[in-house]
């Protein structure tokens, strides 16, 4: 018969493990916003699977810039993904974007619209490049700015960057509010 010791240890270790599938189950359930922005468009896309281009992306799109220069040199020369985006993010700090939750919900759309584009292009790889980026901003703002997470999950980033086709397809579709992936 197992001893009282070893019974709460597999009980802690099914409540921390229930507790991180609830958890992973969040991070990746499409949001509110997005299901109801699905529904009032009806799924029409102008091709640009929900981004808005207003004066947000107009502050917008030179970090856009800055970031992926950074990124991609910083991934050149380290060749880690977790490292490349904290140096990259340190290397843009000075940038009002962070402080932002506009902003960065802006950056979201945008990589989840460049990610879907890359998709239907037949382009995978480099959509799970892109769908990492929305997922890193994301959980960026829910640690920093909503503090609704302790940390930034990096096994999930890395796991949407090496994504197959259908996880892809799902993590974007969940996240889009066209029908542009059914």
């Amino acid at each position: 018969m197992p001893s009282t010791k070893k019974k709460a240890r597999s009980s802690a270790k099914k409540k921390s493990k229930a507790n991180k599938m609830k958890g992973a189950e969040d991070s990746s359930s499409p949001s509110l916003s997005s299901r109801m922005q699905r529904m009032q468009v009806g799924g029409r896309c102008n091709g640009n699977h929900g981004l808005v281009m207003n004066e947000m992306a107009m502050a917008c799109v030179p970090f856009v810039q800055k970031w992926l220069q950074g990124y991609n040199d910083a991934i050149d020369n380290v060749g880690n993904m977790e490292v490349s985006f904290k140096i990259t993010q340190a290397l843009t700090k000075e940038d009002a974007v962070w402080g932002s939750s506009e902003s960065i919900d802006w950056l979201v759309s945008y990589f989840l619209m460049t990610a879907t584009k890359q998709y239907l292009n037949g382009n995978i790889d480099m959509a799970g490049v892109d769908a990492s980026y929305a997922d890193f901003f994301n959980q960026h703002k829910a640690v920093v700015l909503d503090k609704t997470k302790p940390k930034i999950d990096w096994h999930e980033v890395v796991r949407i960057h090496n994504a197959d086709k259908p996880t892809l397809a799902a993590f974007l579709r969940e996240r889009i509010p066209c029908t542009c992936l059914d």
